[in-house]
C-alpha cells in the first residue's frame, strides 16, 4: 500500500484493489431478489417511481449501486427491510438535465451528484461522467469503470432494473463471494478519504458480523496509528450510527489498536 498523492485536494491512497473481471447476471435468484425488493421500495415512493420514469422517458439509462444491493442480497439481512436510501448513477445525462427531470426540492452534493433528503426513499443520484473516480483518474465513462472503482469488494456489484425493453439484471465483480466468505477486500485500487474508509469498514464489519482481509486489517490498523485519526473515525461512528451498532463498531476499532484483531 503506497500513498497516491492528492487529486483535487482530496487525499487517495493506492492500495491493492482485486478488480475482477464482471459478471453478467440474468434470471438468477439474486436479480429476483433486487427486483421484488426495489419494487417494494418503488410502491412506498411516488417521489423515486416518478423520477426513474422521467429518466426512462429520457431513454438514460441508470443503475442501482452501493449499500442498498449489498444489504438486500446479504444472507442474513434478507428478511429485514432495505436501506433507506437508494443510490443511483445514471449514463449520458449531466446535472443541469437531471435537475429538469427530478422533484424540484433536490440539491447538488459536493461530489458532483443529487440529492434528495425527502421520505420516505431518500435518494442520490450521479451522472456517470461526474462520478468521483471516474472523473480523478479519467477513465472511460462506462458502468464496467464504475464497477472498477468501487471501494471494497462488497459493494462490487451494479443493479439494472427492467428499463427501455432491457430484463433486469446485475453486473457482479465480487460481491457475491465476499458475501459469501464475509470477509471485507479492497476492490478499488484507489481509495480516497482514508479516514472516513477507516470508519466505513468498522461500520460494515459490525452491521454485516463480517471479517477484514490482511491488506484491509493492514491499512486500518495505519490509519488508526495516528491519534488524530482514532479520534475521527471513534467521533464518525458516534455522529451517524446510533446505539448498539456505534458500541460495536467502536469495539471493532479498540480490538485493531489494541492488537487484539
Amino acid at each position: 500500500m503506497s500513498r497516491g498523492g492528492a487529486f483535487e485536494s482530496i487525499e487517495i491512497l493506492s492500495v491493492a484493489g482485486t478488480q475482477r473481471s464482471p459478471t453478467l447476471l440474468k434470471d438468477t435468484p439474486h436479480v429476483t431478489t433486487a427486483n421484488d425488493a426495489f419494487r417494494s421500495v418503488l410502491e412506498k415512493s411516488d417521489r423515486l417511481s416518478s423520477a426513474l420514469a422521467n429518466l426512462e422517458s429520457a431513454k438514460a439509462q441508470y443503475c442501482v449501486f452501493g449499500g442498498w444491493l449489498r444489504d438486500t442480497l446479504a444472507p442474513h439481512t434478507q428478511a429485514s427491510p432495505p436501506p433507506r436510501d437508494v443510490d443511483l448513477v445514471v449514463a449520458d445525462v449531466d446535472i443541469a438535465a437531471l435537475v429538469d427531470l427530478l422533484p424540484s426540492d433536490v440539491r447538488p452534493t459536493i461530489f458532483g451528484g443529487i440529492q434528495s433528503s425527502a421520505p420516505p426513499v431518500p435518494f442520490d443520484i450521479w451522472p456517470l461522467h461526474e462520478t468521483f473516480l471516474i472523473r480523478t483518474l479519467k477513465l472511460p465513462t462506462s458502468f464496467v469503470s464504475l464497477l472498477q472503482t468501487t471501494d471494497f469488494d462488497i459493494n462490487a456489484a451494479l443493479y439494472f432494473p427492467a428499463q427501455g425493453g432491457r430484463a433486469p439484471r446485475i453486473l457482479e465483480a465480487g460481491m457475491l463471494s465476499a458475501l459469501i466468505a464475509k470477509q471485507i477486500s479492497f476492490n478499488a485500487s484507489h481509495l480516497p478519504f482514508p479516514v472516513l474508509q477507516c470508519a466505513r469498514l468498522a461500520a460494515y464489519a459490525a452491521k454485516l458480523e463480517f471479517s477484514f482481509s490482511p491488506p484491509v486489517l493492514d491499512f486500518m490498523r495505519m490509519i488508526l496509528a495516528s491519534s488524530n485519526h482514532l479520534k475521527e473515525v471513534v467521533a464518525g461512528l458516534e455522529r451517524y450510527h446510533k446505539g448498539p451498532m456505534a458500541e460495536k463498531a467502536i469495539d471493532i476499532v479498540t480490538s485493531i489498536v489494541e492488537g487484539r484483531i
